[in-house]
């Protein structure tokens, strides 16, 4: 192509300038990193359309949402008087601290016009009860400016006696409390704070910061106490730290591999660190490009690192390689150069070009992660073509042209390539690698149909695994389990049961007698309905159950109110009594009510199956005859819409990917065979990756849902480039096959092996994630990559022999016409 003859001149004409261009380029799109965000939270997942999130967006206007800060405390009592004076100061703390008082956690209205924040713990009806005397007494002083001696001389009992003996003495609170916010033991209890529902990415992550420093303050000076927060702040809160560091770490250390692996095929420290800088402006360009264009750095865009590291490594080695090839013949280092970008530029292209096809597939995903991991990735893959064809070949022009200068500098240039080529060729790592490639070789051209028949039953075997395919429903392992706010999930878990919450939205005459009714039998049959029963353990607990009629029955005498202005005064009772029930069972207008519903994470699909089938059918069964309808909402409403979409999502993808790379292919390389047995690699691949996951019996979840898009990327490049030079060998008309295989095997062979090994390792290294969909991520990928390398060494080799061998029989076929003599 001339464009990249342009390119080859101004490389090796203008190289200072092609370097500054990228730098400047670089600058600016570095600078979008400012403006960078991520979404972490799990109904960023999916699309506004969906029916758990237009629940939510529901749930988000008539009730501020769902969100709930949930923090566990273990302390020698939990009735000790300083422990009781803490609680009580609460509500007047987080009023006056601007940390807490500006929206970040909900307030309702209180006596007189006050607002007071949305907390619950054990004390919270003793807390009420003791306001509601003080106001009729006309005392207004700070509940938590109250000491136990002052009211130990009021009362004759301190803050310690009220509550033991007045207050947990009765069954009633017992059983409210005990299981809910207090162990029997009185040793550790639980406060739940509802989280502003407008609060930003960033806002989430400095909240989950300030609480930590609040009860860390507010604590230490209890002696034997400690606390764990458990919400979504908190894990935006962690997961920013865990993705700043850990992940950055990972990636830190795959990329020392990397260098370690370049290094011993190159011998050389500058070609060793070319690929990484390549590589990592790539990555400062398309996250760059993010912020600018405010694309959301979400669980999807972890994927992303490691997929340009791989592109990266499949077009900067192969050009590296090259331009060594080209130094034995033209031993002059910028002619090496342009030489190098002429012709492997070309193959790099027609990779790229097919990458990016590949990827813009996701846009017909229905996850939003998804379509911007595919836009993020294509556009990726663009920025690192780029660099590769720019940037990486100006920079070693300018790093060798010095020995232009003078004959003397020439012979100086000759001795270090000479010894370089000695090094590289004496050296293990290399004489590894070409054995194998010469044994590859030979295998595919001797044995080329066995090889064949092999690879077509292991592929289609590969393919057969997709029918044992499941998902992973607990969306917890999308963060990593050592993480304190995850941590703090499962110690609340264990001590009070699953927080994880499911929502019916009840809408209609919600306070007359008849809906309240529908709403109580409904509650009761969820409880007792066969499917709620899962082995040994009930999916949805009595303790974890909380809808509007038994708030009301248990405000009104343990009875429901028998008429609607009875259940409107019942409920202005509990307002009263700064109960939290308009904003948080019932909505402002009077018609729209909640039963929130706690319970254990989804272990399985089939647990979220059951869930859902329990929610819905008791919800038609009992609020359709009283002419209420409902929505669900929650987490299990969530990952039913999430899962069920991973795997036609993969399915999907993954077959337009193919099937439009194949037609790429087929136009590109101008021909229906060569297109398709360079797809291959990518097939085998793919195929790789579905039969390890059936075989290590691990589920698809978000990520793991990404490794065929990666796997397709690395594959075609693969066979690409090896079809590519496949071509060029056999461009003259007058070499065999044979031939041609062996040049193409034991020069791109040599790079795409490197590329590989380096690609391998750092998706190995992955592996060591906290994160479990990420450690699976790593090491499908590690394991399909391998197996693409195999493929296009093996499989691709044998195909085309086999292709030549019939050409060339078809060529002999031909009838030979005789010469017919000119009559003269």
């Amino acid at each position: 192509m001339r464009v990249f003859g342009w390119i080859a001149k101004m490389v090796k004409e203008h190289p200072y300038a092609v370097i500054a261009v990228c730098l400047v380029f670089t600058v600016a799109m570095g600078l979008g990193l400012l403006f960078l965000e991520g979404q972490v939270t799990y109904e960023s997942l999916l699309p506004e359309e969906f029916p758990s999130i237009k629940a939510l967006d529901q749930l988000r206007k008539q009730f501020g949402g769902i969100a709930y800060e949930y923090v566990l405390i273990k302390t020698p009592s939990a009735t000790d008087n300083d422990f009781v004076e803490f609680l009580l100061g609460l509500d007047e703390e987080f009023q006056t601290d601007p940390r807490f008082s500006k929206g970040q956690i909900q307030t309702i209205e209180g006596p007189g016009g006050t607002t007071v924040p949305v907390i619950q713990s054990y004390l919270s009806p003793f807390i009420a009860n003791i306001k509601s005397e003080m106001a009729k007494g006309g005392f207004n002083v700070p509940l938590g400016t109250i000491t136990a001696e002052m009211v130990k001389q009021f009362t004759g009992k301190d803050w310690q006696g009220l509550v033991e003996q007045d207050y947990l003495s009765n069954p009633e609170v017992r059983k409210a409390m005990y299981g809910r916010f207090l162990t029997p033991d009185q040793k550790v209890t639980l406060i739940m704070m509802k989280v502003g529902s407008d609060l930003s990415q960033k806002e989430q992550v400095k909240l989950g910061q300030d609480l930590e420093e609040f009860f860390r303050q507010k604590l230490k000076g209890i002696p034997g106490t400690t606390f764990e927060i458990a919400g979504d702040p908190t894990l935006a809160r962690d997961f920013d730290n865990h993705i700043r560091n850990k992940t950055l770490l990972l990636f830190g250390a795959a990329l020392m591999l990397v260098v370690l692996t370049l290094f011993l095929a190159f011998r050389r420290f500058t070609d060793t660190m070319l690929p990484i800088v390549v590589m990592v402006l790539g990555l400062v360009w398309t996250f760059g490009f993010m912020g600018w264009v405010g694309i959301p750095y979400s669980v999807a865009s972890i994927a992303v690192m490691p997929l340009l590291l791989g592109t990266a490594l499949t077009f900067v080695v192969p050009l590296v390689a090259r331009y060594y090839e080209e130094m034995v013949f033209h031993f002059r280092s910028v002619k090496a150069v342009g030489l190098a970008v002429t012709t492997v530029g070309v193959g790099i292209f027609l990779a790229a070009i097919t990458n990016v096809f590949g990827f813009l597939v996701f846009e017909f995903s229905v996850l939003p992660p998804l379509r911007d991991f595919g836009l993020t990735c294509g556009l990726g893959t663009v920025f690192i073509f780029a660099l590769t064809i720019t940037m990486l070949p100006a920079i070693m022009a300018v790093r060798d042209r010095v020995y232009e200068r003078s004959p003397e500098d020439m012979g100086k240039l000759k001795t270090h390539f000479d010894g370089l080529s000695r090094r590289k060729s004496r050296g293990l790592f290399t004489r590894a690698i070409d054995r194998g490639l010469k044994g590859a070789g030979d295998l595919a051209i001797q044995h080329s149909t066995a090889v064949i028949i092999v690879f077509s039953v292991l592929i289609l075997f590969g393919f057969a695994q997709i029918r044992g395919l499941t998902t992973d429903s607990d969306l917890r392992k999308l963060v990593p389990r050592s993480l304190p706010g995850i941590k703090a999930d499962f110690d609340i878990e264990q001590y009070f049961g699953g927080q994880q919450q499911d929502v019916i939205l009840v809408k209609g005459d919600v306070l007359s007698p008849e809906a309240l009714q529908a709403m109580a039998e409904l509650e009761k049959g969820i409880l007792e309905d066969p499917d709620n029963f899962y082995g040994e353990e009930q999916l949805y607990k009595e303790g974890g159950l909380t809808g509007l009629p038994d708030t009301l029955a248990g405000a009104n005498g343990g009875r429901l109110p028998a008429t609607k202005e009875e259940a409107q005064a019942v409920v202005q009772m509990i307002q009263d009594n700064n109960g939290f029930i308009v904003g948080g069972l019932l909505s402002e207008d009077g018609k729209e009510a909640l039963i929130t519903l706690n319970a254990r994470g989804a272990q399985s699909t089939d647990v979220v199956n059951r869930k859902m089938r329990i929610l819905q059918e008791n919800s038609r069964k009992y609020l359709g005859p009283a002419g209420l309808t409902f929505q669900l909402g929650g987490i299990t409403p969530l990952t039913k819409d999430m899962t069920r979409n991973i795997i036609p999502t993969e399915t999907v993808s993954s077959v337009l990917s193919l099937v439009l790379c194949a037609l790429v292919l087929v136009v590109i390389f101008r021909s229906i065979p060569y297109g398709l047995i360079t797809l291959t690699v990518a097939l085998a691949g793919v195929a790789a990756e579905i039969g390890f996951m059936g075989l290590m019996s691990w589920p698809l979840d978000v990520v793991t849902s990404l490794a065929s898009a990666l796997v397709i990327g690395v594959g075609v490049n693969f066979g690409i480039l090896f079809t590519h030079r496949y071509m060029q060998e056999m461009r003259p008309g007058d070499r065999l096959a044979s031939e041609a295989l062996d040049t193409t095997m034991i020069n791109l062979g040599r790079a795409n092996v490197v590329a590989a090994i380096a690609t391998v390792a750092g998706f190995l290294i992955i592996m060591m994630s906290g994160i479990v969909p990420l450690r699976r991520f790593g090491g499908v990928t590690a394991f399909a990559i391998g197996w693409c390398l195999i493929t296009s060494l093996t499989l691709m080799p044998a195909l085309l022999f086999r292709l030549s061998k019939h050409q060339r029989a078809a060529v002999e076929r031909q009838p030979i016409e005789p010469e017919t003599a000119q009559a003269g």
